[in-house]
């Protein structure tokens, strides 16, 4: 049976054009299943005939004669090089985010002003929109629950940001935070991050371009929520310290995220965002060089 092995090892037979290769078990089958090549000890020979038989065997089954790279091929294109479109690996959505716009708001891309349903987002290839989005800044959203119940949030921002365009920052299955990143680097539009009020999610929003502010809680709002035991984990805190209070330590004294680095040390304790969803609590700008916002 020719099957992806098999047709790789035989590309690179015809991309080398040497008369001989180590025998490999690989090409022992292609010895016993199709009788092209002859084993002399621990190599295998190949005439022209050979090769002929080669191209011709590939060519049947729907293989390219020659060595190509599948990974960065969509499945439909690799169809075209291969029978098999899982061949070659790699993710199958590509340069995916996804997005929508603050509560009240549309969506503003393409020319278009979308007005989505709650809880709906657009999925879309973040190369093919680079060029026509209209909003005038973007806020990254940590957690996929925020993302997709943020018409559940009371938001309290200053122009221009009422009108930001709203990301999810990732995870393996939706969106991917690669992506978010190198769409963030095309834009360069100004850049708030909404994030969880622990190390982690202050260090992830602490590493994004152009970054203007944090968007979470007033600051005695969320002191408050960080000393109250029904809301706060301590073990965030802790669980997370070892890995990026050196990255937050070393953040300049006017940068959005050091006020509330400097509570959640206090505290030592963090707070996840999904606790800001229907129930009121308003969300705010912590800009740059801010002092108890």
């Amino acid at each position: 049976m020719l099957d992806q092995r098999l047709a790789e090892a035989v590309q690179r037979v015809l991309a080398k054009r040497d008369e001989r290769a180590s025998l490999s078990a690989t090409l022992q089958r292609l010895v016993n299943d199709f009788d092209i090549g002859t084993v002399r000890g621990k190599s295998v020979y190949f005439t022209a005939k050979d090769r002929d038989e080669m191209r011709a065997l590939l060519e049947a089954r729907g293989y390219s004669t020659e060595r190509v790279s599948l990974a960065d091929l969509a499945r439909g294109e690799r169809l075209a090089l291969t029978p098999n479109e899982k061949a070659g690996g790699g993710a199958v959505k590509r340069n995916r985010i996804s997005i929508k716009a603050l509560p009240g708001r549309t969506l503003r891309i393409g020319g278009e002003a979308l007005s989505l349903p709650s809880e709906c987002h657009l999925d879309a290839n973040w190369t093919l929109i680079e060029q026509s989005i209209a909003h005038p800044c973007v806020i990254v959203v940590e957690n996929y629950e925020n993302f997709n119940r943020v018409h559940e949030i009371v938001f309290d921002l200053p122009a221009p940001y009422t009108d930001a365009l709203v990301i999810y920052r990732g995870d393996p299955l939706e969106s991917r935070l690669d992506n978010v990143q190198a769409l963030l680097e095309r834009l360069a539009l100004p850049v708030l991050a909404f994030p969880d009020a622990d190390p982690a999610g202050l260090a992830q929003a602490a590493s994004l371009p152009r970054l203007e502010g944090i968007v979470l809680p007033r600051i005695d709002v969320l002191a408050t929520q960080l000393r109250n035991p029904k809301m706060a984990r301590s073990d965030l805190f802790y669980d997370q310290f070892p890995v990026y209070s050196s990255v937050l330590d070393a953040l300049a004294c006017s940068h959005p995220c050091r006020n509330v680095w400097r509570l959640l040390t206090e505290t030592k304790s963090g707070i996840t965002q999904e606790r800001w969803i229907g129930n009121g609590t308003c969300v705010v700008l912590h800009p740059s060089g801010a002092q108890g916002v």
